[in-house]
């Protein structure tokens, strides 16, 4: 099966990205360009943005600043 494209042109944002079409924010690594998937290999949306915040800050890592 093909995985589901997201036309990143119409994504909007660094990391988490509303998506109109679904009305749900994505998260994407801008590191590895990879899309969040859940456990069915779907796209991941979340409703607020800071679960998808959240989400984001543990799928792509960031070094922390002492």
């Amino acid at each position: 099966m093909r995985p589901a494209r997201v036309p990143t042109a119409k994504l909007q944002g660094y990391g988490v990205r509303w998506d109109p079409g679904a009305r749900c924010y994505r998260v994407r690594n801008e590191l590895t360009g990879e899309w969040l998937r859940d456990s069915a290999g779907a796209l991941a949306g979340f409703g607020s943005f800071s679960a998808a915040d959240s989400a984001w800050h543990v799928f792509e890592p960031h070094r922390r600043v002492a």
